[in-house]
C-alpha cells in the first residue's frame, strides 16, 4: 500500500547504479545495436514495493572513452526480451579525455516519471566506449514510493 496518496510523493529518496547492480561495473566496452531490449543490458535501476519516482540518470566518464550513444530500456521482466523490454530514450555521449587538471563533464538525461513495481531500468551503450574499464559510471537519482 502507498504510503503517500494524495497527491503521492516520494517517501524516501533514492539512489542506485550499474556498478551497484552488476558487480561494480563500468558500463562501455561492449557495444550493442539492438533496438528491440535484446543483447548486453546493463541494470541501473529496480522500482521499489510500491513503485518509484525517477528524477534523472547520469552518466560520468571513466578513463577517456570513445563517442557513443546510450539507450536506456523499461522492462516488466528480469530475464530482457523484445516483448518484456522496451527503449525509452537516447542520449549522444561525446569522446571524452582524461584530464588531471581539469573537472570532467557530466552528462545528464531527464527521467521525470514514475515506475511500476518491480519494473526495471536498463541501460547499453551502441558502440564500443574503448578498452576494458573505460566507459561510464552510471547512477540513477530517484524516489520510492
Amino acid at each position: 500500500m502507498p504510503a503517500n496518496t494524495s497527491p503521492i510523493y516520494s517517501i524516501a529518496g533514492r539512489a542506485d547504479s550499474v556498478a551497484a547492480n552488476n558487480s561494480g561495473l563500468v558500463v562501455g566496452p561492449t557495444a550493442n545495436t539492438s533496438l528491440d531490449g535484446t543483447g548486453t543490458l546493463y541494470k541501473a535501476f529496480t522500482a521499489g514495493s510500491n513503485g518509484s519516482y525517477l528524477q534523472k540518470i547520469r552518466f560520468r566518464p571513466v578513463g577517456s572513452p570513445a563517442a557513443t550513444v546510450c539507450r536506456v530500456f523499461i522492462s516488466s521482466s528480469t530475464s530482457t526480451s523484445a516483448t518484456a523490454t522496451w527503449l525509452f530514450d537516447e542520449i549522444t555521449l561525446p569522446a571524452v579525455t582524461l584530464s588531471q587538471t581539469a573537472s570532467t563533464s557530466v552528462f545528464e538525461l531527464p527521467l521525470n516519471f514514475a515506475l511500476p513495481t518491480s519494473y526495471l531500468l536498463y541501460v547499453t551503450f551502441g558502440t564500443s566506449t574503448g578498452s576494458a574499464g573505460t566507459g561510464y559510471s552510471v547512477v540513477t537519482i530517484a524516489g520510492d514510493y
